[in-house]
């Protein structure tokens, strides 16, 4: 199974939301992947914000288990694709040597998700929601892009 890993900085607000819900959606879009998500200056086994768990909770995603992780203890291997909060995080993963074509910024043109930490409970569903939308954008991408392959490669096969 692919792996996705979602980057941010504490790993307990953002990135935990979009591991759960990329996980929860990921079964709706019938999507062969796996969401990890991991943090630049955090501590390892941190639980998700309060916030972030209610405003999941609220959608149906239970986050209350998550446990934050250091980005640098990652075996960077593993994973196909790193999905970033924002372009200061995406600058800080080719500062480590990955590869720009495995990067991405999560809601790019709209210059990433904003950190909701040390604000309430609105502004948390109103990243949740953020970060769905983003995600679920991302899933009808990949969608098309497994079309446009299938259609490429049975036109080559009628060649």
């Amino acid at each position: 199974m692919k792996k996705i890993l979602f980057v941010c900085t504490g790993n307990t607000c953002r990135s935990p939301m979009a591991e759960g819900i990329f996980n929860n959606l990921a079964k709706q879009y019938h999507i062969d992947a796996i969401a990890e998500s991991a943090g630049f200056d955090t501590e390892d086994g941190l639980p998700a914000s309060e916030n972030a768990i209610k405003a999941c909770s609220e959608i149906g995603v239970d986050i209350s288990n998550h446990k934050s992780k250091k980005f640098d203890e990652c075996n960077l291997d593993e994973y196909i694709r790193f999905l970033t909060m924002s372009f200061d995080h995406a600058n800080i993963l080719i500062d480590k040597g990955i590869p720009w074509s495995k990067i991405e910024v999560l809601c790019g043109a709209d210059h990433g998700v904003p950190d909701p930490y040390g604000f309430g409970l609105g502004i948390y569903r109103s990243c949740r929601d953020v970060i769905k939308r983003c995600i679920e954008k991302y899933f009808i991408k990949l969608e098309e892009k497994e079309k446009d392959f299938k259609a490429e490669n049975e036109d080559n096969r009628n060649e």
